[in-house]
């Protein structure tokens, strides 16, 4: 058993949201060619920045990810540069059924740069175990939206941390729809003065499906600035874990951390644990935490009923409404379609 997604920090034991533990890997299956050629050269600047830093799912599914990668692409944006969004999108099916990929960016200093990556996939017992870095240098903008979007019966691996640098700004959100087993750790590392994160976050979840979650800002410049929302629905038997962290560190004076997760339940049956946590270790900063869990808002309900609608036409109508703003972020337009129309079936409650 391996620990996934474990917390520098332990909460309360009884809770289980201290790790994952979990025997999932690939094992001695051979390594599998994957259908898209890859970037060969790595990028010397951002494997530097990243040496000493702690991230990732656990020290086990980043040597996977070394081991078995037959996919890589990488993004050296010079100074000053200006470009327009990359999209990257990775397919999985019954001939491509074990993906292991690796994307890294590194925005040069003053550099803008958008990224859109979307994993979905067709078929059974389907494999993903994904690491995305990003390397901010000062006063670079960054925006990266990550969709993952996988059929019943798949597992997900999914790895996303970035580093900012001085005045840097990343504007980064998460989508996560399917896949049966579902581990996803986020982490930005604010190490500049004046860097600020504004970071969102989606999920939907059905049937026996599990999601644990681990998404952390951690502060390290003076005046930093991370903002995260998270939003999200359960229904049948789902079990999701969020565990999102400020963690203020000794020297960022002047730091403010916002966190939070907002979770819909439309059963009885389904298992939600969310556990907002804030760290500090420094006199001057300011972090605030927040978690609700439960039903829609009432008074929104009946205003919604009241224009000629069905109690489950506008609880539809209200959870896709919250979607949305994630969504929109989403520059392809086809899926963007794609997505909002499996999240309408999926709302679809009988």
């Amino acid at each position: 058993m391996s620990k996934l997604n474990e917390m520098r920090m332990y909460t309360w034991n009884s809770t289980g949201l201290n790790w994952v533990d979990s025997d999932i890997s690939l094992g001695q299956v051979e390594r599998k060619d994957y259908f898209k050629s890859s970037d060969t050269e790595s990028i010397k600047a951002l494997d530097e920045a990243f040496k000493s830093k702690v991230y990732g799912i656990s020290d086990e599914v980043k040597a996977e990810n070394k081991n078995f990668r037959n996919f890589t692409r990488t993004f050296d944006i010079a100074s000053a540069d200006k470009k327009e969004t990359e999209i990257i999108e990775l397919k999985l099916d019954s001939d491509n059924d074990i993906l292991v990929s690796g994307i890294d960016v590194n925005a040069g200093e003053d550099s803008t740069s958008s990224y859109l990556i979307s994993a979905f996939g067709e078929g059974d017992n389907l494999y993903l175990n994904s690491q995305i870095r990003a390397n901010i240098a000062d006063k670079a903008r960054v925006k990266l939206v990550v969709v993952t979007n996988l059929p019943e019966k798949s597992i997900n691996f999914s790895s996303i941390t970035t580093i900012l640098g001085e005045e840097s700004y990343l504007d980064i959100t998460y989508i996560e729809i399917g896949a049966d087993n579902s581990i996803v750790n986020i982490k930005n590392i604010l190490d500049g003065d004046r860097a600020m994160v504004r970071e969102s976050g989606v999920y939907f979840k059905e049937e026996n499906q599990f999601l644990d979650i681990l998404a952390t800002n951690e502060h390290n410049g003076n005046d930093t600035d991370s903002e995260a929302m998270f939003n999200g629905a359960l229904k049948d038997y789902a079990h999701k874990n969020w565990k999102g962290v400020v963690d203020l560190r000794p020297g960022c004076v002047s730091a403010d951390g916002k966190i939070g997760d907002y979770s819909m339940m439309f059963s009885d049956t389904v298992k939600n644990k969310t556990a907002p946590i804030l760290l500090c270790a420094e006199k001057e900063v300011a972090g605030n935490h927040a978690a609700s869990v439960g039903r829609l808002n009432k008074e929104m309900l009946f205003y919604i009923m009241s224009r000629g609608f069905d109690k489950k036409q506008a609880e539809s109508m209200m959870l896709e409404a919250t979607f949305s703003k994630a969504l929109d972020k989403i520059e392809d337009e086809a899926l963007k379609e794609s997505l909002k129309e499996k999240v309408h079936q999926m709302n679809t409650r009988n």
